[in-house]
């Protein structure tokens, strides 16, 4: 049920049914995470491209990363939403959850049905199904041979994964690693290291200028980091840099409904 090697196809019927589109989906969300890692990019970015993806081809009602840092733990660098990121939270904190045993195996942890792993999480799991997310599939993130993270796509619904969801997982997930360390020798593990703490501090100041948005506009925090991401893209601009610009009131939060 947990560690998932390679299962057999899952709604094999529907799915080729509308395989031409689906790989039309596929092959536009790729081109843009593969533009980006070509690109000028910064990690914020191509975190954002891969949830999109995560959500777009593979269903993902919440998406959530975490990657070990130089401290030796593991830290949220990705959220869709609060509620992904406080279950991420909970399982660095508690060190129990699918990411936790994703990183610790080196191994897709798949969870189709999240009622039946309460003996395995028994924090995690009644946490997750009170936040109304019912399955979760954790992707190993790697580099240099080791798991350096994972990413985990939640489901509001009693959900398998079949050999090409795993497959695309996976893709997303090296997507990801790549998009973070780039460099193809044996300082890469510490340039991800570093790069994670600069990811980090840029995720402060992004909540730090959530939180200004919503209260300023009156609306939610995930609302107001939709405004953020869009005003970014809208403008070719890095995320981080939007942030830092509406903290230090460079930058007015009503602009950003005016795009």
């Amino acid at each position: 049920m947990f560690v998932s090697r390679g299962c057999a196809l899952s709604h094999g019927g529907s799915y080729a049914a509308g395989v031409p589109e689906v790989q039309e989906q596929i092959a536009v969300t790729l081109s843009e995470l593969t533009a980006s890692l070509v690109g000028c990019h910064d990690a914020e970015s191509v975190l954002r491209l891969v949830t999109a993806a995560c959500e777009n081809l593979l269903s993902a009602s919440a998406i959530g990363m975490l990657l070990a840092d130089p401290r030796g733990g593991l830290s949220v660098v990705s959220a869709s939403d609060e509620q992904a990121r406080f279950l991420e939270l909970l399982q660095s904190q508690i060190d129990e959850g699918p990411c936790v045993d994703c990183v610790s195996d080196d191994a897709t942890i798949a969870c189709p049905d999240l009622e039946e792993a309460s003996g395995r999480w028994p924090a995690f799991a009644p946490a997750a199904l009170d936040a109304g997310l019912r399955a979760v599939h954790a992707v190993p993130m790697r580099l240099a041979g080791a798991a350096v993270g994972g990413l985990n796509m939640f489901y509001a619904a009693v959900t398998p994964w079949g050999e090409w969801q795993q497959r695309l997982g996976q893709v997303l997930a090296d997507l990801a690693v790549l998009g973070l360390s780039q460099d193809d020798d044996p300082a890469r593990t510490q340039r991800l290291a570093e790069q994670t703490l600069t990811t980090l501090n840029d995720r402060v100041v992004l909540a730090h200028a959530v939180g200004m948005v919503a209260g300023a506009l009156d609306t939610g925090t995930d609302e107001a980091r939709r405004l953020i991401f869009g005003y970014a893209t809208s403008n070719q601009a890095p995320v981080r840099d939007i942030a830092r610009r509406l903290t230090v009131g460079d930058l007015d939060a009503a602009v950003l409904r005016g795009r």
